[in-house]
C-alpha cells in the first residue's frame, strides 16, 4: 500500500468515527459515514489494483479534513445551543 491508499484509508476510518457524534444532525452522521465508508472501499479497490496507473485526486485530502471541521463545529455549535437553552431561567406562569 502506498502513502495516498493509506491517507485514503485513514481519513475514511475518521469520517466514519466523526459519524458516531451524537450532537449531530442524522443527515450529517449519514453524509460522514457514506464519505468514509466511500474512501474506505476507493483505498482498497486501488490498494487490491495489480496493474495500470490510478492516481489519487487533490481533492481527496482536502475532503476529509474539511467534513472532520464542519461536523466538528456543528457538533460544537449544537452544544453551545443546548447550554444556553438549559441556562434560561424557566418562566413563572401564575
Amino acid at each position: 500500500m502506498g502513502v495516498y491508499e493509506v491517507f485514503s484509508l485513514l481519513s475514511g476510518i475518521i469520517l466514519v468515527g466523526a459519524a458516531c457524534v451524537p450532537k449531530l444532525k442524522a443527515s450529517q452522521r449519514f453524509w460522514a459515514a457514506v464519505g468514509g465508508a466511500g474512501l474506505i472501499v476507493y483505498a482498497i479497490y486501488v490498494a487490491n489494483q495489480t496493474r495500470g496507473t490510478f492516481v489519487f485526486p487533490a481533492v481527496i485530502f482536502v475532503i476529509p479534513v474539511v467534513a472532520i471541521g464542519y461536523l466538528v463545529l456543528q457538533a460544537i455549535a449544537k452544544t453551545k445551543e443546548t447550554g444556553s437553552a438549559a441556562e434560561r431561567p424557566s418562566e413563572d406562569r401564575n
